[in-house]
C-alpha cells in the first residue's frame, strides 16, 4: 500500500511538472503543484492529502502566501475526506492572514471551512457566523459552487435544531445556485440530486407528504438522467416510504421493486427498514420477516431494535418461545443502546443551545436587565428540563432492569424446579407420599369406591413421576459414565499426569467436549446459555465442573490461577441467582442440571 501510494505521488508530481513547463508562458500565482492538489481535493481528496504530505518540506521554504494557501488546501482535503476537525486552531490562523490581506479569492473559502471546523466542534452560532461572512463575499461565477455548499451546510444546521422553515430555505437556495442551466457540470446535477432529495425530506418531517413525492421524483428523475443507479435507488426507497405513509401500498411496490436492486451498503439499513414495513403492511409476512433478518445484520441500531421485536412477535405466534425470548431480550439490549444514544444526543442539543443562547447574550448584553433575566429563565428550564430527561431515563433503565432480574430469576427457578424433578430427593419423597396413600387405601372402608379410586389415581401418578424420575436419572449416569469412557476424557487426565506439567486444551478439543455434551446432556449447554450468556473461559470451567474434574485440574486445563478458578465460580452464582454463595453452590447447581 505505502508503494502504491509513492507511485501515485510520482506520478502527480511528474504531471505537475510537465503542466508547469507547458504554461512557463502563463505562470500561475502558486506552484502548478498547488493547483493540482487544488483540484485533486474535488475528485480524490485521499490521494490529494497523500500529495500534499508529500511536498510538506517544500512549502517550507516557500513565501508565506503559498504556505498559507498550502494550510487551507490541507484543512480542504481533509474536510473533502471526511475527517473531523477537533480543534480551530488550524483554520483561525490562515483565516486572519486572508482578512488582513482582504484576499477576495481565498478569503470565501477561509470563512466556508471555519464553519465546517465549528460545526464538527458541535459550535453552531460560530458556524452560522461563518457561513454567513463567507456568503456575503462568495463570488456568483464560482465554478466549485462553493454557495451552494454553505446553504449545503446552513439548511443541515438548521434541521438539526428541527428549524425546518430555515432549513427548507437554505436548501431550495441551494437547489437554485445548482440549477443554473449549466448541466454539463457533473458535480452541480449530482448535488442537485442531493439538495432535492433534502427538500424531500423536510417536507416529509413536517407532514406535507404530496410536496415532499414531488421533491423525491424530482430528484429521481435527475438521477435517471445521471444514470446513477445508486442515487435512483436511494431515492426510490424514499418515495416508497411516502406512498406508504399515504397508504398507496401498489405504488410503493413498484417504487421498492427498483429501490431493492444493487444496492450499496450504506443504504441498505434504511432501504430494507422501508421493505419489511411494506411487506408487513401488505400481509407479505415471509417477505417481512426476511428483510427484518437481514436487518439483523446491516441495520442500525434502531432497525435492529424494531426488526427483533418484530421476529418475537411473529416467533410468539409460531409457539416458538425460546426464540421468541431471545429476541426480546436483543431487543432490550437494543433499547438500552439507543437510551444511550438519546440521552448523548440530547446533551449535543442542549450544549448547542447553550452556545447559541450564550452567543446573543455576548451581544445583546448592554441592552438592558429584563433581557438578561429572560436568559436566566431560559437556563434554568433548560436545566429542569434536562433533569427531567435524566431522572425518566434513569427510571425507565432501572425498571428495564428490574424486568430482566424478575425474569432471570423465573428462568433460574423454573431450572430448579426441574431440577428437583430429577433428583433423589424427589424420589425419596414422592415414595414417601406413595406409602402414606397405600396407608389410606388400607383404611378406606371397602364400600367407598370413589375414595379409593380418587387416591388410587393419585398414588399412579406419583409412580409415573418416580418412574421417569428415576429414568432421567439413569440416563445421567450413564452420560456421566460415557464421557468419563470417551477418549477426550483420558486424554485430559493423561496430560494432568505429565510429570513436566505441561497442560493445555486446544481450540478444536474444546469444540470437541462441546460436541461430546450436546450429545450427552441435549439440555446442559442450551439451559446455561438461557439463564445467563457465560463467556468462553466461564462455558468451559462450567462444562469441566459438570465433567468431574475437580478446581484444581480445572485451574491446570484452562491455564488459570486456582484463585481464579474460585471466584469465577462464585461470581456466576452470585449473578445468576442474585444472592451470595459459595463457588461450591455453583459446583453443586451445575452437577444437576
Amino acid at each position: 500500500m505505502h508503494i502504491l501510494k509513492m507511485r501515485i505521488v510520482r506520478l502527480i508530481l511528474l504531471f505537475g511538472v510537465l503542466l508547469n513547463f507547458y504554461s512557463c508562458n502563463d505562470a500561475p500565482p502558486y506552484p502548478q503543484s498547488l493547483i493540482t492538489a487544488n483540484q485533486l481535493t474535488y475528485t480524490h481528496p485521499d490521494s490529494a492529502i497523500v500529495f500534499l504530505n508529500s511536498i510538506k518540506d517544500s512549502i517550507q521554504k516557500a513565501p508565506e502566501s503559498t504556505q498559507m494557501y498550502y494550510r487551507l488546501l490541507c484543512i480542504k482535503a481533509n474536510d473533502k475526506a471526511y475527517i473531523l476537525h477537533k480543534s480551530d486552531s488550524l483554520i483561525l490562523p490562515v483565516l486572519d492572514y486572508y482578512v488582513r490581506k482582504q484576499d477576495k479569492n481565498h478569503l470565501p473559502e477561509a470563512y466556508y471551512y471555519a464553519g465546517r471546523m465549528y460545526m464538527d466542534l458541535e459550535n453552531a452560532p460560530g458556524a452560522l457566523d461563518h457561513f454567513y461572512k463567507a456568503l456575503e463575499i462568495a463570488p456568483d461565477n464560482d465554478p466549485y459552487s462553493l454557495k451552494s455548499y454553505i446553504y449545503s451546510q446552513i439548511g443541515t444546521l438548521f434541521l438539526y435544531q428541527y428549524l425546518y422553515d430555515e432549513a427548507l430555505d437554505a436548501f431550495k437556495k441551494e437547489y437554485t445556485i445548482l440549477n443554473r442551466g449549466n448541466e454539463s457540470n457533473l458535480e452541480d446535477s449530482i448535488g442537485m440530486v442531493y439538495a432535492l432529495r433534502d427538500i424531500g425530506s423536510v417536507y416529509k418531517d413536517i407532514k406535507k407528504l404530496d410536496s415532499s413525492l414531488y421533491y423525491y421524483k424530482s430528484a429521481y428523475d435527475l438521477g435517471k438522467k445521471l444514470n446513477r443507479l445508486d442515487l435512483t435507488n436511494m431515492i426510490q426507497s424514499q418515495i416508497g416510504n411516502i406512498y406508504i405513509k399515504l397508504g398507496e401500498y401498489d405504488s410503493a411496490k413498484i417504487a421498492m421493486k427498483d429501490a431493492l436492486t444493487d444496492i450499496e451498503l450504506p443504504n441498505k439499513s434504511a432501504i430494507y427498514t422501508i421493505a419489511a414495513k411494506l411487506y408487513y403492511k401488505t400481509g407479505m409476512i415471509d417477505s417481512a420477516v426476511y428483510y427484518n433478518k437481514s436487518l439483523l445484520d446491516v441495520g442500525t441500531i434502531y432497525a435492529k431494535e424494531d426488526s427483533h421485536r418484530f421476529l418475537a412477535e411473529i416467533a410468539v405466534k409460531e409457539g416458538n418461545n425460546e426464540l421468541a425470548v431471545q429476541h426480546f431480550r436483543a431487543e432490550n439490549q437494543c433499547t438500552d443502546s439507543i437510551q444511550k444514544i438519546n440521552y448523548t444526543e440530547r446533551l449535543h442539543r442542549m450544549n448547542t443551545l447553550y452556545n447559541y443562547t450564550l452567543a446573543e447574550k455576548r451581544n445583546e448584553q448592554l441592552k438592558s436587565e429584563s433581557q438578561k433575566k429572560s436568559y436566566y429563565i431560559v437556563f434554568g428550564l433548560i436545566g429542569f428540563v434536562a433533569t427531567i430527561v435524566f431522572f425518566f431515563i434513569y427510571d425507565r433503565y432501572n425498571k428495564l432492569k428490574k424486568q430482566e432480574l424478575k425474569y432471570q430469576l423465573q428462568k433460574v427457578q423454573d431450572i430448579k424446579t426441574e431440577i428437583y424433578k430429577k433428583s433423589t430427593q424427589f424420589i425419596e419423597d414422592n415414595n414417601l407420599r406413595i406409602k402414606k396413600l397405600e396407608d389410606e387405601l388400607d383404611n378406606v372402608h371397602y364400600e367407598n369406591d370413589i375414595l379409593k379410586k380418587e387416591l388410587q389415581v393419585q398414588k399412579d401418578l406419583l409412580r409415573q413421576e418416580v418412574y421417569r424420575a428415576e429414568i432421567e436419572k439413569s440416563k445421567q449416569l450413564q452420560s456421566q459414565k460415557k464421557f468419563s469412557d470417551s477418549d477426550i476424557f483420558r486424554l485430559l487426565k493423561s496430560r494432568l499426569l505429565n510429570p513436566r506439567g505441561y497442560v493445555y486444551v486446544t481450540d478444536e478439543e474444546w469444540l470437541k467436549i462441546e460436541n461430546i455434551f450436546k450429545e450427552l446432556y441435549s439440555d446442559f449447554l442450551g439451559k446455561l446459555n438461557n439463564i445467563r450468556t457465560l463467556s468462553d473461559f466461564q462455558l468451559h470451567v462450567s462444562i469441566l465442573i459438570k465433567a468431574g474434574f475437580c478446581p484444581a485440574d480445572i485451574s491446570k486445563l484452562t491455564n488459570r490461577s486456582a484463585e481464579t478458578i474460585s471466584s469465577t465460580r462464585r461470581r456466576l452464582y452470585n449473578k445468576v441467582f442474585q444472592t451470595q454463595g459459595a463457588p461450591e453452590d455453583w459446583d453443586k447447581f451445575i452437577f444437576s442440571l
